[in-house]
Order: C-alpha cells, then structure tokens, then sequence
C-alpha cells in the first residue's frame, strides 16, 4: 500500500469589485442572510434539522424566494 502526503496550498487574494459589483455582491450576501433566517424558522417549525431531511423541506421555495442560486441555498442548508 502506497502512502500519498497532501499539501494544502493556501492563497491570499483581496477582491477589489467595482462600485456595482459591491452592490450585487452585498445584495446577494443580505439575501443570503435572510435566506439562512427563513431556513432556521422553517426548521423550527418542522423540528427537521438533518441536511437532507431539510433540503427536502425547503430548498425549492428558498431558491424561488429569495432568488439565489442552486449553490448558494444549499450552503445556506448546510450545518
């Protein structure tokens, strides 16, 4: 059996976003924000908290509510 080391490469990188840019990157982080509000509430309501069990639940309606994309809401989903 072979032994392989992994090395983790680490890059600091500074957005610099232009004035628009800003604004839809903070638009889509404040919908975001409101998304992960909503899921912990539907969560509550359903007292389902396992990953599947509330992307089941949820994921459809939060990605039509708030506009997010597939990725997005799904981070939003996870623990």
């Amino acid at each position: 059996m072979r032994y392989t080391e992994c090395m983790k490469l680490i890059a600091q990188v500074k957005l610099q976003p232009t004035p628009d840019q800003h604004a839809l990157l903070l638009r889509t982080l404040e919908q975001a924000n409101a998304a992960c509000d909503y899921l912990s509430g539907r969560a509550w309501e359903a007292q389902t908290f396992g990953k599947f069990a509330l992307q089941n639940l949820a994921y459809h309606e939060t990605k039509a509510t708030f506009g997010l994309s597939a990725q997005m809401v799904v981070r939003c989903i996870l623990p």
